[in-house]
């Protein structure tokens, strides 16, 4: 998440829970067509918090899903982690409730990050205010936690991105980033498909989110080089499988069933296409350096 030291040793990337208020068009499908029919028993907040202290190493979790605080137990479930480890949560925020009760009872200080994803269609869909989310945003930043909004760029958006971007900079919701959309949209694949004009306003409209131009200039895989995804960085699925990453099933046994093992050294990527690239960017022994968003390059 950062290129200074950082205080946990192991980051866990964990998908923990099918449940959402959302039903968004641009969903990944596996998620919006599969996982989201079942809603699978979650593990209670103690036994996940058990799991994790019996690592005996300082972790980063990253909570996503699924919207997390819909988990049963949520908050918790975050107060007990956040005594040893550290989260970050990537969020909806369409839960005003348990995000005040978040605020108030979770520490700032062991909270690394929280992306709040905007929504927008799916927020006009189910008629729920804009300030609403607004509110929630204020309220975390408030508290002293480190939050950014996020506004996925589905090429049907991008008409509307300079409005939408102007409109919540009038509610006070500020830091906030866009990224590209990846998936298949009208039968085009993406980010590929962004024509000149739309790469330019992606460009011009990224905030301090640096992955935009990597992904558009065709960084999209990482065969061969080793990384250490699956030694001290790891994918935990809904049903608590621990796998290399998220391009990589490779199992590394279960963190619920205390069966997890991790590997003893760095292996090479071999994923033809990778799905989430400031990982990869973190976890590649030799990373290739990111250019700025905005920074002028040529087109491949």
């Amino acid at each position: 998440m950062t290129s200074d030291p950082v205080p946990w040793e192991w980051e866990f990337d964990w998908h923990l829970t099918n449940r959402c208020n959302f039903f968004c068009e641009y969903c990944h499908p596996q998620i919006r067509y599969v996982l989201n029919k079942k809603h699978l028993d979650e593990p209670d907040p103690e036994l996940v918090v058990q799991r994790f202290d019996e690592l005996n190493r300082t972790c980063l979790v990253h909570m996503s899903g699924g919207e997390p605080f819909l988990f049963p137990g949520f908050v918790d479930l975050c107060a007990g982690l956040t005594r040893r480890n550290w989260i970050s949560i990537n969020t909806n925020l369409a839960s005003p409730e348990l995000v005040a009760r978040f605020a108030s009872e979770v520490d700032p200080l062991r909270v690394a990050k929280i992306v709040a994803a905007l929504h927008v269609p799916e927020r006009e869909r189910l008629g729920l205010p804009m300030a609403e989310y607004a509110e929630s945003f204020r309220i975390l930043r408030g508290a002293g936690f480190d939050v950014v909004a996020l506004y996925v760029l589905f090429p049907p958006l991008l008409p509307r991105l300079r409005e939408d971007l102007t409109t919540l900079a009038a509610l006070g919701v500020d830091p906030l980033r866009a990224k590209v959309f990846k998936g298949v949209h009208e039968g085009r694949r993406y980010p590929e498909s962004y024509t000149d004009a739309e790469r330019a306003l992606i460009l011009e409209n990224s905030g301090e989110y640096a992955f935009n131009r990597p992904y558009l200039d065709g960084m999209l895989a990482f065969r061969g080089q080793p990384c250490t995804a699956g030694m001290t960085s790891f994918k935990v699925t809904v049903t608590g499988e621990v796998r290399r990453c998220a391009s990589v099933p490779t199992s590394y046994g279960n963190l619920y069933d205390g069966t997890f093992q991790p590997a003893a050294e760095p292996q090479p990527c071999p994923a033809k296409r990778v799905l989430v690239l400031s990982q990869c960017m973190a976890y590649l022994v030799e990373p290739p350096q990111p250019v700025s968003a905005t920074a002028t390059a040529p087109r491949p």
